[in-house]
């Protein structure tokens, strides 16, 4: 029932040391419906994966060949790989691990596929009646990554 280390309650891990869980798996009845021949809708394919990271302050829901469009991140060149630890959740079909607050082992694997600009944002400022007009805009730099690869 219970080891030095770690404890297993209902789907939870939980460290013994810390009495907090680590991560929470959530079971879906997907599976359960193809065994009693209930047809799943179609483009729900059972290794179909999802995750949740965190870049730079920012949360993106991402799935395999997907383009995230981040800020401006330093020390990577176009066509380099770089790995994200930060995972927030991992989901499928059939089950869900949520992470308290990551999920342990899971990254991320994205390419860097370009540097650029983002579309202008116009900044209009004016005063009614005073012939105060201000007219400005603003292209923050981004990062286009795609998402290569899941590993939970």
């Amino acid at each position: 029932w219970t080891s030095a280390s770690t404890t297993q309650f209902a789907g939870m891990a939980t460290d013994a040391a810390a009495a907090t869980p680590i991560q929470t798996v959530v079971r879906h009845p997907g599976a359960l419906l193809e065994q009693y021949g209930v047809a799943m809708p179609p483009g729900t394919a059972a290794d179909q994966q999802f995750a949740v990271i965190k870049m730079s302050g920012t949360q993106y829901k991402v799935t395999l060949d997907d383009v995230v469009v981040t800020n401006l991140i330093h020390g990577y060149e176009v066509g380099e790989i770089m790995e994200v630890d930060d995972v927030l959740l991992v989901g499928s079909r059939d089950e869900t691990v949520v992470g308290r607050p990551l999920v342990e082992s899971a990254k991320v694997r994205l390419l860097v596929e370009e540097h650029t600009k983002d579309k202008k944002v116009v900044i209009f400022k004016k005063k009614r009646r005073k012939g105060y007009q201000r007219k400005t805009g603003f292209r923050r730099d981004v990062t286009m990554l795609r998402v290569m690869e899941i590993v939970p």
